[in-house]
């Protein structure tokens, strides 16, 4: 018998490509095993979709100045403080290019109907080679609006939701002579509010200049004559008298907004006189009306004309539902607050009227977060209005 050695030609080339064919297959098992038992590492980031698109120009140019057309627009309508949560953006590629596209998500305000805002929103995206691309139903009874060049790539989103949840309009009469402890409880809100300004009195303008930057709403306190004793006369620089001319009337309403910028609206201070004059009331709503403004009537009276006013003028309009310190003891605060509350769970929105106390503000201040964690939804005045 003849052992075979590595010497031996034959047995050393079998060696060979047994060890060969050992290793071809040890290397396959440990590849699928990796690829198949191993998870893919975190730090490794998805890549964005590229978009199809026939655009030739700068997307990230392009993207920025859709962005601020639509945005401008919505300010100059004042409802881009109706964004409704943080601006979201999301990676797309687009001509071999990494960039951002944006989704902003606003409330919509009964004053207008999604269509409305598709059709000015897409006329001001117009000017720069934009246009609404498609839009969809969300699952929020919202709808999703695209802008963009063409249907493949799609640099801004934005959304219109409607809120179910019942809603509070918290409304703040009588600001302008206020600095200090309830200055600070009304910032200390953090939710949507108006306040009410006198005009023409002590920090009326500064207060108007300052509120937007907090997220208050500016809205004019307009003086009207009322039954109240010792109100009527020489107290206000601006006043509404029954009977007044629509001349002087007109004047009037036009100096007082003149003293209060970023205005959005107007409301009667006192008013349980003036506020029953159907003329008087259509002379207030001629002038809202060429300033593109509303009315929030607080209804000092049962006969006040105002609402019916708006309406015969398109003055888009709202009234007060509920007063909340006429009895201004925080337990009587809190118990019209309830009230207000009530109002918004059956009929879906309440407009509740405070005044710019410190003791007001303060138990607002205190109960707001409750409210909010119960599913309240507060929002400006001119949500409200139609």
């Amino acid at each position: 018998m003849r052992f075979r050695t590595f010497d031996d030609k034959g047995g050393f080339r079998g060696f060979l490509l047994n060890l060969l064919v050992f290793l071809v297959v040890l290397g396959l098992a440990f590849f699928f095993a990796r690829r198949f038992f191993t998870p893919p590492s975190a730090s490794a980031p998805p890549v964005p979709p590229a978009a199809t698109t026939s655009f030739n120009g700068d997307p990230v140019e392009s993207t920025n100045r859709l962005l601020k057309a639509l945005n401008d627009k919505l300010a100059d309508m004042d409802l881009l403080k109706l964004l409704s949560r943080d601006v979201e953006t999301r990676p797309v590629t687009v001509q071999g290019k990494v960039i951002s596209a944006y989704t902003e998500i606003f409330r919509l305000p009964l004053r207008y109907s999604v269509q409305q805002l598709s059709d000015i929103l897409n006329e001001a995206a117009k000017p720069l080679g934009g246009r609404l691309v498609s839009s969809a139903i969300t699952g929020d009874s919202g709808r999703l609006l695209h802008f963009g060049v063409d249907s493949n790539w799609v640099p801004v989103e934005i959304v219109f939701e409607k809120v179910h949840e019942p809603k509070i309009c918290l409304i703040i009469d009588d600001g302008g002579y206020q600095k200090g402890r309830a200055l600070e409880a009304l910032y200390g809100f953090k939710v949507p509010v108006t306040v009410s300004i006198i005009p023409d009195v002590e920090f009326s303008k500064s207060l108007a200049e300052e509120f937007p930057g907090h997220g208050v709403e500016v809205m004019c306190h307009m003086p009207m004559e009322g039954h109240e004793k010792g109100m009527v006369g020489d107290h206000y620089k601006e006043l509404l008298k029954k009977g007044m001319a629509d001349s002087e009337a007109k004047s009037q309403v036009e100096k007082a907004l003149e003293n209060l910028p970023h205005c959005r609206g107007l409301n009667n201070h006192m008013g349980s006189v003036a506020t029953e004059d159907p003329e008087l009331m259509s002379d207030v709503c001629d002038v809202l009306k060429a300033h593109g403004l509303f009315a929030i009537d607080s209804r000092t009276t049962t006969k006040s004309m105002v609402e019916a006013e708006a309406k015969k003028t398109g003055v888009p309009v709202a009234s007060r539902n509920v007063f909340l310190d006429n009895v201004e003891t925080p337990d009587a605060i809190l118990k019209q607050l309830d009230q207000a509350s009530s109002y918004a769970k059956k009929h879906g929105l309440a407009v509740a009227i405070g005044h710019f106390k410190p003791l007001t503000l303060q138990t607002l201040e205190s109960a707001i977060p409750r409210l909010k964690e119960d599913g309240f939804q507060f929002v400006y005045a001119s949500e409200v209005v139609r």
